[in-house]
Formats: C-alpha cells, sequence, structure tokens
C-alpha cells in the first residue's frame, strides 16, 4: 500500500512541476508569430500622384499570412487604388479587436500563455483588464502579381488611414513617413514592433470587382516604398 502512495505522490508532484512550468515550456510556440517578415529602407523625399478612394466588393482572401485572431474584426475596406510603375495597386485596411495584452495574434490562451511566461506568473492565473483594443490591418497589394505587404497599425485608426496617407510614384506605392512610424510587423507577441516592416503574403481578389478612382493632386513628400 505504502509503495502505491509513494508512486501517487510522486506523480502528483510530477503533474503539479509541469503545470507551474507550463507556461515556460510553451513560451517558445505560444510567442512565436512567425511569417515572412520583410523591412524596407529609409524615408526619402519622392514625388508621386495621390489617387483618390476606391470601390471594391469582392472577397479579400490571404494565403500563408500571420496567424492574425480575425474573430472580432469587420471586413476589409479599400481605401484608395491606382496605378504606379505601370502595375495596379490598392491598399486595404481592417479593424481587429484584441484584449489587454494588444496583440492580435493567435488565440487568447496562447497570448495568455506567451503572457505568463514574459511575465514570470505561476501559476498562470490572473485577472486580465476588460479591455478591447483596436489595431488596424494595413494591406498594400499589387494587384496583377497577387503579392501584399501585410501592415499592422498600433497606434493609429481608421480615421487617420485615408488615400492620402499613400504616394503612387514612378516605381510603386510609397507610405507617408509619419505613418511609417505607427505601424510595422512582429516576430513575436509581446515583443518588439518593427517599425516600417511588413509581412510579405500571398493574396487573392477579384480583380474585375475592383473600381478605382483617379489622381488627385501631385505631392512631394518623405516617404518609404514598399516593396
Amino acid at each position: 500500500m505504502r509503495k502505491y502512495l509513494k508512486y501517487f505522490l510522486i506523480s502528483l508532484f510530477l503533474l503539479v512541476l509541469v503545470f507551474l512550468a507550463l507556461p515556460f515550456l510553451a513560451a517558445p510556440w505560444a510567442c512565436h508569430i512567425g511569417g515572412d517578415v520583410v523591412c524596407f529602407g529609409g524615408a526619402a523625399e519622392v514625388t508621386g500622384s495621390v489617387w483618390g478612394p476606391c470601390n471594391y466588393t469582392g472577397a479579400v482572401e490571404i494565403i500563408g499570412g500571420p496567424p492574425i485572431d480575425w474573430r472580432y474584426s469587420g471586413n476589409f475596406k479599400c481605401i484608395t487604388a491606382g496605378h504606379a510603375g505601370g502595375k495596379t495597386y490598392a491598399v486595404f485596411i481592417r479593424v481587429v479587436e484584441t484584449d489587454s495584452i494588444g496583440d492580435p495574434f493567435k488565440s487568447e490562451a496562447e497570448r495568455d500563455l506567451c503572457f505568463c511566461a514574459k511575465k514570470r506568473i505561476v501559476p498562470c492565473i490572473f485577472a486580465k483588464p476588460a479591455v478591447s483594443l483596436a489595431r488596424s490591418v494595413i494591406l498594400v497589394v499589387d494587384v496583377e502579381e497577387g503579392v501584399s505587404y501585410l501592415f499592422i497599425g498600433y497606434w493609429v485608426t481608421p480615421y487617420h488611414l485615408n488615400h492620402s496617407r499613400f504616394i503612387f510614384g514612378s516605381d510603386g506605392v510609397y507610405l507617408v513617413d509619419s505613418l511609417v512610424a505607427k505601424i510595422g510587423a512582429k516576430r513575436e507577441i509581446m515583443g518588439p514592433l518593427l517599425k516600417g516592416c511588413a509581412y510579405r503574403v500571398k493574396i487573392r481578389l477579384e480583380p474585375e470587382k475592383l473600381i478605382i478612382s483617379q489622381p488627385l493632386y501631385n505631392a512631394t513628400t518623405r516617404a518609404v516604398r514598399v516593396g
């Protein structure tokens, strides 16, 4: 009887140990975001055209992108589209809601495990404030090639994202410098924001359902080329 009790206590101890260590054991995969992160060069003075708002009634499918939690989000909205460097580009935005951890990646359970590991909370039981944070997903799409650069906006709202923030130059699309400082990509949850970087993803659109506007005016400003 004592022999079985000893085995039971040892097994119970090991289970408790695993439970306490779970956040640290799970941290590498719970925190890791993945995705093809691409960082662009510095800002330079460029001259190009600002195109007007666009209209798109089709579907937007992201292929092989970062694991964004889309559960509490709206739909993609086309905010500008036009021609640059002999190609057609379109810019879409979509708002996603996330919890107080602040990163819209993976599931809530995985974000909690990552939070516990980084904050060294053992056991992984904590009370999160009932806060809902909005993040902006920005897609700059090469319509013909089906390639897009996906940014996460942490300090911008859809109100601040409009056609005037994008310059269509002779060799591609540019983001104005003031916007670049507020968007980017991350390699892990709760990790540093890589400003001016994006996830390179494949995109599937329905080009026949995209209606572009026309150039509204020319502009010269400091901006960063996407791609």
